[in-house]
């Protein structure tokens, strides 16, 4: 099965529609770090195919990282375009919150998350969004956000992590959260759902170069009337990184593919 891609023209495309739809919705764009992305895809959606190795080495990291944050809008654009704005009060809050902080996420500190916090919140909304298969995002949660699914409201509390450390603590706050909501609603289709993003965790900017993935369950080999362990590894490479760093971890995916 073939992976659907985009190219970089059509990416940018989308973004265009995406700016200007939330600019329709009353959205302060600028001086947000959304207009820097739109600059920096305009230009290098076409330049890419004729720069120079030295002018991949001194852009390519920020033309990366400008593809990487455009998705979001994107994508809550594709889910609510539809939607009147009326309705979507909560969503225009939180992407012109949404709109705000450093331009990379590398550069954020603990006082300059909320931007993309309250982005997060978006997305997992526009995820959950798909009025054609019989869900639909809460537009008016008391949660981050919500989603309507066969009579059952499940209440989603968002939490962006930015460190390892901190998984345990962001997950026990947002299930406190989420019993505080429960015990507000009258009911029994009541339930909820703690959303984690581990995005800045992964894509740390420095000298991490990938993450190696496992799957591990037990199964039942019906041939053999047998409960069965089975195990899968992969190696994701992080974008952007430098070719010898791509070849560091072909050298080890094939070491390890032939050891027990």
């Amino acid at each position: 099965m073939s992976i659907p891609t985009e190219t970089y023209e059509a990416v940018f495309e989308q973004y265009s529609v995406a700016m200007r739809w939330m600019t329709a919705l009353g959205i302060k764009l600028d001086p947000g770090r959304t207009s820097h992305y739109e600059k920096i895809v305009r230009h290098w959606k076409d330049a890419y195919k004729t720069a120079t190795a030295d002018d991949g080495q001194q852009i390519f990291p920020d033309f990366i990282s400008s593809m990487f944050e455009v998705f979001d809008f994107v994508s809550i654009h594709k889910a609510f375009e539809g939607v009147p704005a009326q309705q979507l009060t909560s969503i225009i809050e939180k992407l012109q919150k949404g709109v705000n902080g450093p331009i990379n996420a590398a550069d954020e500190t603990p006082d300059s998350t909320a931007a993309r916090n309250f982005l997060f919140e978006a997305v997992v909304a526009a995820k959950a969004h798909r009025p054609d298969k019989g869900i639909e995002a809460i537009l008016d949660a008391r949660s981050d956000t919500g989603i309507g699914l066969n009579g059952k409201k499940i209440w989603v509390e968002c939490k962006r992590v930015t460190n390892v450390d901190k998984i345990e603590s962001n997950a026990r706050k947002a299930s406190s959260q989420l019993e505080t909501i429960l015990a507000g609603e009258v009911g029994s289709g009541n339930r909820g759902i703690v959303a984690l993003d581990v995005s800045k965790i992964l894509n740390r900017g420095d000298k991490i170069i990938g993450t190696i993935v496992r799957f591990s369950f037990m199964a039942s080999s019906e041939a053999r009337n047998l409960l069965v362990h089975a195990s899968q590894w992969a190696m994701n490479p992080r974008v952007g990184i430098a070719t010898s760093d791509e070849q560091i971890q072909r050298q080890l995916v094939a070491a390890l593919a032939t050891t027990p």
